[in-house]
Protein backbone atom coordinates (compact mmCIF):
# COMPACT_ATOMS: atom_id res chain seq x y z
CA UNK A 1 0.00 0.00 0.00
CA UNK A 2 2.88 2.18 0.28
CA UNK A 3 1.61 4.68 3.27
CA UNK A 4 3.46 7.25 4.38
CA UNK A 5 4.17 6.24 8.13
CA UNK A 6 5.89 8.52 11.35
CA UNK A 7 9.33 8.32 12.11
CA UNK A 8 10.28 5.27 14.55
CA UNK A 9 12.14 5.76 17.71
CA UNK A 10 15.43 3.74 18.11
CA UNK A 11 16.45 2.66 21.41
CA UNK A 12 20.09 0.21 21.33
CA UNK A 13 20.34 -2.27 24.28
CA UNK A 14 23.66 -2.44 25.77
CA UNK A 15 23.87 -6.40 24.59
CA UNK A 16 21.98 -8.53 22.33
CA UNK A 17 18.65 -9.65 22.81
CA UNK A 18 15.13 -11.46 21.71
CA UNK A 19 12.64 -11.31 24.17
CA UNK A 20 10.10 -8.42 24.07
CA UNK A 21 6.79 -7.95 25.55
CA UNK A 22 4.22 -5.73 26.19
CA UNK A 23 3.21 -5.07 29.91
CA UNK A 24 -0.39 -5.83 29.62
CA UNK A 25 -1.68 -4.75 33.00
CA UNK A 26 -0.37 -1.31 32.41
CA UNK A 27 -3.56 0.08 30.28
CA UNK A 28 -2.27 3.28 30.63
CA UNK A 29 1.29 3.72 29.52
CA UNK A 30 2.40 2.76 26.93
CA UNK A 31 5.46 0.40 27.95
CA UNK A 32 7.44 -2.82 27.25
CA UNK A 33 9.14 -5.64 28.77
CA UNK A 34 12.39 -6.43 26.68
CA UNK A 35 15.20 -8.72 28.17
CA UNK A 36 18.79 -9.32 26.74
CA UNK A 37 20.26 -12.58 26.28
CA UNK A 38 24.05 -12.68 26.69
CA UNK A 39 26.60 -16.11 27.81
CA UNK A 40 29.63 -13.80 28.45
CA UNK A 41 27.79 -10.61 30.15
CA UNK A 42 25.52 -10.27 32.91
CA UNK A 43 21.96 -9.74 31.76
CA UNK A 44 19.28 -7.01 32.06
CA UNK A 45 15.62 -6.33 31.97
CA UNK A 46 14.36 -3.02 30.28
CA UNK A 47 11.24 -1.29 31.47
CA UNK A 48 10.71 1.30 28.10
CA UNK A 49 7.78 3.35 27.92
CA UNK A 50 7.46 5.67 25.34
CA UNK A 51 5.80 9.40 26.55
CA UNK A 52 3.27 10.33 24.05
CA UNK A 53 3.43 13.89 24.81
CA UNK A 54 7.33 14.49 24.17
CA UNK A 55 7.70 11.36 21.66
CA UNK A 56 10.50 10.75 23.85
CA UNK A 57 11.29 7.17 25.68
CA UNK A 58 12.06 6.65 29.34
CA UNK A 59 13.59 3.82 30.75
CA UNK A 60 14.37 1.91 33.26
CA UNK A 61 17.13 -0.82 33.39
CA UNK A 62 16.77 -4.16 35.92
CA UNK A 63 19.78 -6.17 36.73
CA UNK A 64 18.60 -10.10 35.70
CA UNK A 65 21.21 -12.34 37.63
CA UNK A 66 19.42 -15.57 36.55
CA UNK A 67 20.79 -15.60 33.11
CA UNK A 68 19.98 -14.93 29.39
CA UNK A 69 16.30 -14.19 28.76
CA UNK A 70 14.46 -16.28 26.07
CA UNK A 71 11.11 -14.93 26.64
CA UNK A 72 9.06 -12.86 28.50
CA UNK A 73 5.22 -12.68 29.85
CA UNK A 74 4.29 -10.28 31.85
CA UNK A 75 1.11 -10.90 34.72
CA UNK A 76 -2.07 -9.90 32.71
CA UNK A 77 -3.52 -8.12 36.43
CA UNK A 78 -0.02 -7.49 37.48
CA UNK A 79 2.46 -4.77 36.38
CA UNK A 80 5.03 -5.34 38.97
CA UNK A 81 5.19 -9.58 38.43
CA UNK A 82 6.23 -11.53 34.89
CA UNK A 83 7.29 -14.83 33.81
CA UNK A 84 10.93 -15.75 32.13
CA UNK A 85 12.41 -18.60 30.36
CA UNK A 86 16.09 -18.14 30.87
CA UNK A 87 19.16 -19.77 30.00
CA UNK A 88 21.30 -20.71 33.05
CA UNK A 89 25.26 -21.32 32.40
CA UNK A 90 27.12 -23.25 35.61
CA UNK A 91 30.43 -24.57 34.92
CA UNK A 92 30.08 -27.84 33.26
CA UNK A 93 26.00 -27.38 31.64
CA UNK A 94 23.54 -25.16 30.65
CA UNK A 95 19.79 -25.50 31.13
CA UNK A 96 16.69 -23.73 30.30
CA UNK A 97 14.01 -22.83 33.08
CA UNK A 98 11.54 -21.46 33.90
CA UNK A 99 10.22 -18.76 36.87
CA UNK A 100 7.98 -16.02 38.08
CA UNK A 101 10.10 -12.76 39.10
CA UNK A 102 8.91 -9.55 40.35
CA UNK A 103 10.31 -5.76 39.06
CA UNK A 104 11.13 -3.99 42.79
CA UNK A 105 10.11 -0.47 43.14
CA UNK A 106 13.02 1.47 42.63
CA UNK A 107 15.42 2.51 45.43
CA UNK A 108 17.79 4.57 43.95
CA UNK A 109 17.24 8.16 42.58
CA UNK A 110 18.83 6.74 39.44
CA UNK A 111 18.01 3.27 38.72
CA UNK A 112 19.43 3.77 35.41
CA UNK A 113 23.59 4.08 36.83
CA UNK A 114 25.26 1.03 35.54
CA UNK A 115 26.44 0.76 39.20
CA UNK A 116 23.45 0.95 41.20
CA UNK A 117 20.90 -0.88 39.34
CA UNK A 118 18.35 -2.60 41.06
CA UNK A 119 17.48 -6.36 40.21
CA UNK A 120 14.34 -8.53 39.67
CA UNK A 121 13.26 -10.90 42.35
CA UNK A 122 13.15 -14.05 42.06
CA UNK A 123 9.14 -14.74 42.88
CA UNK A 124 8.15 -18.48 42.46
CA UNK A 125 10.64 -20.91 41.34
CA UNK A 126 8.87 -23.66 38.46
CA UNK A 127 11.69 -25.91 38.00
CA UNK A 128 10.27 -28.65 40.23
CA UNK A 129 7.12 -29.07 38.45
CA UNK A 130 8.58 -28.46 34.95
CA UNK A 131 8.66 -31.71 33.93
CA UNK A 132 11.20 -33.63 32.07
CA UNK A 133 12.68 -32.04 28.45
CA UNK A 134 14.19 -28.74 27.84
CA UNK A 135 12.14 -25.56 28.88
CA UNK A 136 10.16 -24.30 26.13
CA UNK A 137 7.87 -21.72 27.65
CA UNK A 138 5.21 -20.58 29.96
CA UNK A 139 2.32 -18.23 29.81
CA UNK A 140 -0.57 -16.52 32.08
CA UNK A 141 -4.03 -17.87 31.21
CA UNK A 142 -5.19 -13.86 30.37
CA UNK A 143 -8.39 -14.26 32.54
CA UNK A 144 -6.64 -15.67 35.37
CA UNK A 145 -3.74 -14.84 36.26
CA UNK A 146 -3.23 -17.29 39.13
CA UNK A 147 -2.93 -19.76 35.95
CA UNK A 148 0.01 -20.88 34.20
CA UNK A 149 0.61 -22.64 31.11
CA UNK A 150 4.43 -24.37 31.00
CA UNK A 151 5.78 -26.56 27.93
CA UNK A 152 8.75 -28.40 28.89
CA UNK A 153 9.93 -31.05 25.54
CA UNK A 154 7.05 -32.43 24.22
CA UNK A 155 4.77 -31.52 27.49
CA UNK A 156 2.29 -29.22 28.60
CA UNK A 157 1.35 -28.58 32.04
CA UNK A 158 -1.04 -26.26 33.56
CA UNK A 159 -0.44 -24.88 37.07
CA UNK A 160 -2.33 -22.91 39.44
CA UNK A 161 -0.12 -20.53 41.58
CA UNK A 162 -2.66 -19.83 44.24
CA UNK A 163 -1.50 -22.35 46.74
CA UNK A 164 1.47 -22.68 49.06
CA UNK A 165 3.64 -23.77 46.26
CA UNK A 166 2.57 -24.11 42.19
CA UNK A 167 0.39 -27.16 42.10
CA UNK A 168 0.02 -29.28 38.73
CA UNK A 169 -3.83 -28.62 37.75
CA UNK A 170 -2.99 -31.55 34.75
CA UNK A 171 -0.56 -32.51 32.18
CA UNK A 172 -0.26 -34.06 28.60
CA UNK A 173 1.69 -35.02 26.04
CA UNK A 174 1.68 -33.32 22.68
CA UNK A 175 3.53 -36.16 20.37
CA UNK A 176 3.77 -36.14 16.72
CA UNK A 177 5.83 -38.97 14.49
CA UNK A 178 9.06 -37.68 13.52
CA UNK A 179 8.91 -34.29 15.73
CA UNK A 180 8.94 -34.40 19.71
CA UNK A 181 9.83 -30.93 20.83
CA UNK A 182 6.81 -28.23 21.03
CA UNK A 183 8.42 -25.11 19.42
CA UNK A 184 5.86 -22.25 21.41
CA UNK A 185 2.14 -22.33 22.55
CA UNK A 186 -0.91 -19.54 23.03
CA UNK A 187 -4.06 -19.73 25.01
CA UNK A 188 -7.15 -18.96 22.89
CA UNK A 189 -8.86 -15.70 24.30
CA UNK A 190 -12.18 -16.49 23.32
CA UNK A 191 -14.73 -19.08 25.30
CA UNK A 192 -13.18 -17.60 28.97
CA UNK A 193 -9.77 -18.91 27.87
CA UNK A 194 -10.36 -22.34 28.11
CA UNK A 195 -8.00 -23.47 25.17
CA UNK A 196 -4.54 -23.92 24.79
CA UNK A 197 -2.48 -24.55 22.04
CA UNK A 198 0.75 -25.88 21.60
CA UNK A 199 2.79 -26.47 18.43
CA UNK A 200 5.30 -29.02 17.51
CA UNK A 201 6.72 -29.13 13.70
CA UNK A 202 3.71 -28.00 11.37
CA UNK A 203 0.99 -29.06 13.16
CA UNK A 204 -1.25 -26.84 15.57
CA UNK A 205 -2.79 -29.28 18.98
CA UNK A 206 -5.35 -27.37 21.19
CA UNK A 207 -6.39 -28.92 25.04
CA UNK A 208 -9.12 -27.70 26.45
CA UNK A 209 -7.80 -26.03 29.70
CA UNK A 210 -10.50 -27.61 32.26
CA UNK A 211 -9.73 -30.81 31.83
CA UNK A 212 -6.38 -31.62 29.58
CA UNK A 213 -8.20 -33.17 26.99
CA UNK A 214 -7.79 -32.48 23.12
CA UNK A 215 -9.89 -30.02 21.02
CA UNK A 216 -8.68 -29.89 17.71
CA UNK A 217 -6.09 -29.98 15.77
CA UNK A 218 -4.98 -27.97 12.55
CA UNK A 219 -1.67 -29.78 10.06
CA UNK A 220 -0.15 -27.42 7.67
CA UNK A 221 0.03 -28.88 4.31
CA UNK A 222 3.43 -27.86 3.52
CA UNK A 223 5.06 -29.32 6.51
CA UNK A 224 6.43 -25.69 7.20
CA UNK A 225 7.39 -25.47 10.86
CA UNK A 226 5.60 -23.11 12.69
CA UNK A 227 7.24 -20.77 14.72
CA UNK A 228 4.62 -18.13 15.98
CA UNK A 229 0.74 -18.24 16.06
CA UNK A 230 -1.80 -16.09 17.48
CA UNK A 231 -5.43 -15.89 17.77
CA UNK A 232 -7.86 -13.23 16.16
CA UNK A 233 -9.03 -11.58 19.69
CA UNK A 234 -12.25 -9.93 18.19
CA UNK A 235 -13.24 -13.05 15.80
CA UNK A 236 -13.93 -16.24 16.92
CA UNK A 237 -12.16 -19.32 15.55
CA UNK A 238 -9.61 -17.46 13.57
CA UNK A 239 -6.15 -17.49 14.01
CA UNK A 240 -2.96 -16.99 12.46
CA UNK A 241 0.16 -18.56 12.04
CA UNK A 242 4.01 -18.02 10.66
CA UNK A 243 6.92 -20.33 10.32
CA UNK A 244 9.81 -21.40 8.36
CA UNK A 245 8.33 -20.93 4.98
CA UNK A 246 8.01 -17.36 5.61
CA UNK A 247 4.34 -17.11 4.61
CA UNK A 248 1.47 -16.07 7.41
CA UNK A 249 -1.27 -18.01 7.19
CA UNK A 250 -5.13 -17.44 8.42
CA UNK A 251 -7.09 -20.60 9.27
CA UNK A 252 -10.51 -21.30 10.02
CA UNK A 253 -9.73 -24.22 12.46
CA UNK A 254 -13.35 -25.41 12.37
CA UNK A 255 -12.24 -26.18 8.58
CA UNK A 256 -8.51 -26.53 9.35
CA UNK A 257 -7.58 -28.83 5.72
CA UNK A 258 -6.46 -25.12 4.15
CA UNK A 259 -6.20 -21.90 5.08
CA UNK A 260 -8.26 -18.59 4.68
CA UNK A 261 -5.36 -16.91 2.87
CA UNK A 262 -1.60 -17.36 2.46
CA UNK A 263 0.65 -14.65 1.96
CA UNK A 264 4.18 -15.02 1.60
CA UNK A 265 6.15 -11.73 1.96
CA UNK A 266 8.73 -12.67 4.15
CA UNK A 267 12.31 -13.63 2.25
CA UNK A 268 13.27 -16.22 5.23
CA UNK A 269 11.54 -17.62 8.56
CA UNK A 270 8.91 -15.35 9.94
CA UNK A 271 9.21 -15.27 13.83
CA UNK A 272 6.36 -13.48 15.29
CA UNK A 273 2.93 -12.85 14.08
CA UNK A 274 0.58 -10.56 15.87
CA UNK A 275 -3.16 -9.78 15.83
CA UNK A 276 -3.74 -5.77 17.22
CA UNK A 277 -5.71 -6.50 19.87
CA UNK A 278 -8.49 -3.51 19.02
CA UNK A 279 -8.52 -3.48 15.08
CA UNK A 280 -8.25 -6.82 13.99
CA UNK A 281 -7.87 -6.31 10.26
CA UNK A 282 -4.21 -4.93 11.23
CA UNK A 283 -1.42 -7.71 11.81
CA UNK A 284 2.49 -7.79 12.56
CA UNK A 285 5.11 -10.06 11.57
CA UNK A 286 8.58 -10.11 12.15
CA UNK A 287 11.23 -12.52 10.68
CA UNK A 288 15.13 -12.95 10.13
CA UNK A 289 14.97 -11.57 6.87
CA UNK A 290 15.35 -8.03 9.15
CA UNK A 291 12.15 -6.82 8.68
CA UNK A 292 8.65 -6.06 10.35
CA UNK A 293 5.62 -6.28 7.74
CA UNK A 294 2.23 -4.22 8.71
CA UNK A 295 -0.72 -5.81 6.97
CA UNK A 296 -4.45 -5.50 6.59
CA UNK A 297 -6.55 -8.08 6.25
CA UNK A 298 -9.97 -6.29 6.22
CA UNK A 299 -12.01 -8.94 4.44
CA UNK A 300 -11.36 -11.36 7.51
CA UNK A 301 -11.61 -9.20 10.53
CA UNK A 302 -14.41 -8.28 12.60
CA UNK A 303 -14.56 -5.00 10.96
CA UNK A 304 -17.95 -4.10 9.72
CA UNK A 305 -18.20 -3.09 6.00
CA UNK A 306 -19.42 0.48 5.53
CA UNK A 307 -21.71 2.26 3.10
CA UNK A 308 -20.43 3.55 -0.18
CA UNK A 309 -20.38 7.21 -0.26
CA UNK A 310 -21.17 6.72 -4.39
CA UNK A 311 -23.96 4.27 -3.97
CA UNK A 312 -26.03 3.62 -0.48
CA UNK A 313 -26.30 -0.26 -1.73
CA UNK A 314 -23.12 -0.47 -2.22
CA UNK A 315 -20.62 -1.75 0.65
CA UNK A 316 -16.76 -1.09 0.96
CA UNK A 317 -13.70 -2.45 2.98
CA UNK A 318 -12.26 0.48 4.98
CA UNK A 319 -9.18 -0.90 3.64
CA UNK A 320 -7.89 -3.10 1.40
CA UNK A 321 -5.97 -6.53 1.93
CA UNK A 322 -2.11 -6.63 1.44
CA UNK A 323 0.96 -4.90 2.94
CA UNK A 324 0.41 -0.97 4.76
CA UNK A 325 3.98 -0.81 5.60
CA UNK A 326 7.33 -2.73 5.26
CA UNK A 327 9.65 -1.62 8.05
CA UNK A 328 13.50 -1.77 7.41
CA UNK A 329 15.08 -0.50 10.63
CA UNK A 330 16.69 -3.37 11.89
CA UNK A 331 20.09 -5.15 10.38
CA UNK A 332 19.43 -8.42 12.27
CA UNK A 333 16.90 -10.97 12.98
CA UNK A 334 13.80 -9.87 14.27
CA UNK A 335 12.64 -12.63 16.87
CA UNK A 336 9.99 -10.37 18.62
CA UNK A 337 7.06 -7.17 17.62
CA UNK A 338 4.26 -6.73 19.72
CA UNK A 339 1.65 -4.48 19.79
CA UNK A 340 1.09 -1.77 22.98
CA UNK A 341 -1.64 -2.82 25.38
CA UNK A 342 -2.52 1.17 26.05
CA UNK A 343 -2.04 2.72 22.34
CA UNK A 344 -3.21 0.22 19.22
CA UNK A 345 -1.35 2.13 16.94
CA UNK A 346 1.97 1.91 18.37
CA UNK A 347 4.01 -1.11 18.85
CA UNK A 348 7.36 -2.43 19.12
CA UNK A 349 10.27 -4.76 17.71
CA UNK A 350 13.29 -5.94 19.12
CA UNK A 351 16.25 -7.64 16.69
CA UNK A 352 19.01 -10.04 17.99
CA UNK A 353 21.59 -7.47 17.77
CA UNK A 354 19.73 -5.31 20.78
CA UNK A 355 18.36 -2.58 18.31
CA UNK A 356 14.47 -1.94 19.73
CA UNK A 357 12.10 0.23 17.61
CA UNK A 358 8.85 1.54 18.60
CA UNK A 359 6.99 2.40 15.40
CA UNK A 360 3.47 3.32 14.50
CA UNK A 361 0.47 2.54 12.36
CA UNK A 362 0.76 5.43 9.77
CA UNK A 363 -1.59 8.08 10.34
CA UNK A 364 -3.45 7.75 6.94
CA UNK A 365 -4.38 4.47 7.78
CA UNK A 366 -5.41 5.39 11.28
CA UNK A 367 -7.74 8.14 9.82
CA UNK A 368 -9.68 5.51 7.60
CA UNK A 369 -10.11 2.88 10.26
CA UNK A 370 -11.80 5.72 12.54
CA UNK A 371 -13.30 6.46 9.57
CA UNK A 372 -11.93 10.63 10.24
CA UNK A 373 -10.91 12.76 7.55
CA UNK A 374 -7.29 13.50 7.69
Amino acid sequence: MGEETEPSLIYGLELQGRSLSAITADTENISFLVGTQSLKSDNFVYIVTLDEDTGQLHKRILKFGAGEVWSLNPNPSDPSAFLSTYGEKSQDSWNKKTAVFRIPESKNNNSNDEGNLDSVELDIDLQEVSGAGEVVGAWYQPNQSSRVSLIAGDTITLLDLQEAGPKKVWEVQHSVRGQTKIETGAWNPHRHCHQMSSVSGSQVVTWDSRTGDKAWTLNVATGSTIRSLDYNPNKQYYLATGGDDGSLNIWDYRSPAEPLLTVREHSHWLWSVRYNSFHDQLILTAGSDCRVQLHSQASLSSEPLRQSLEDDDVQEKILEDGIIQTFYDHEDSVYTAEWSSADPWTFASLSYDGRLVISHVPRTVKYRILNIDS
